[in-house]
C-alpha cells in the first residue's frame, strides 16, 4: 500500500504556471452574468415568474436598481447564447427580444436610481455599474449586429442606440 502511493506521488511532474497577462478582447471588461435558464427552455416560464416575483418583493429603490441591472445583463447574455448556439431565424428573433426585454430592465434599472436618489441615497456606485453595463450593451449587440444577416441588422441597431442613450443617461445622473 505504501509502495502504491509512493509510486503514485512521484509520478506527477511538476510545473509551474507562467503568467501571462490576458489580452483585452473587448473594449469593457465588464462581465455579464451567465442567464441560466435561455427563453428557448420549456420551463423559462418558471424563472420568468420567480424572477417577477422577487422584484415586486425589492422595495428599496436602489436594490431594485441593482436587480434590474442583473435582469439586464442576463437577458443580454442569454441572448448571445441563443445566438451562438443555433443561429437560425426563429432563435435570431427570439434572440432580439429578449435583448429588447432586457433594455426594458435597463431602463427600468435607471429610473430606480433616479428614484434612489432623490430620497438621498448615494447611488454613485450603481451609477458607475450602469455606465460600464451599457458600454458592454453596445459593445456585444454591435458584434451580434457584424455576425447577423442583413435583415436583421436594423434591428440590433435599434438596441445598440437604446443602449448608447442609456449611457447619456447614467452619465446624467451623476451631475444630479
Amino acid at each position: 500500500m505504501a509502495f502504491s502511493l509512493l509510486i503514485f506521488l512521484l509520478s506527477f511532474n511538476i510545473s509551474f504556471a507562467q503568467e501571462i497577462t490576458p489580452t483585452p478582447t473587448s473594449l469593457s471588461n465588464y462581465e455579464l452574468p451567465y442567464p441560466g435558464l435561455l427563453p428557448d427552455n420549456p420551463l423559462y416560464f418558471l424563472k420568468v415568474a420567480r424572477d417577477k416575483t422577487v422584484s415586486f418583493l425589492i422595495v428599496d429603490p436602489k436594490r431594485k436598481a441593482e436587480f434590474n441591472l442583473l435582469q439586464a445583463d442576463k437577458r443580454l447574455n442569454a441572448g448571445i447564447y441563443l445566438l451562438n448556439l443555433n443561429p437560425n431565424e426563429k432563435k435570431i428573433n427570439l434572440a432580439i427580444s429578449t435583448i429588447s426585454k432586457g433594455e426594458n430592465y435597463f431602463e427600468e434599472a435607471l429610473e430606480r436610481v433616479r428614484e434612489a436618489g432623490r430620497q438621498g441615497m448615494d447611488v454613485s456606485d450603481i451609477i458607475g455599474r450602469l455606465k460600464d453595463s451599457s458600454r458592454k450593451h453596445q459593445e456585444e449587440v454591435a458584434k451580434l449586429s457584424q455576425k447577423s444577416a442583413q435583415n436583421f441588422k436594423a434591428s440590433f441597431e435599434v438596441q445598440r442606440k437604446r443602449a448608447a442613450n442609456f449611457e447619456i443617461e447614467a452619465e446624467s445622473l451623476i451631475s444630479k
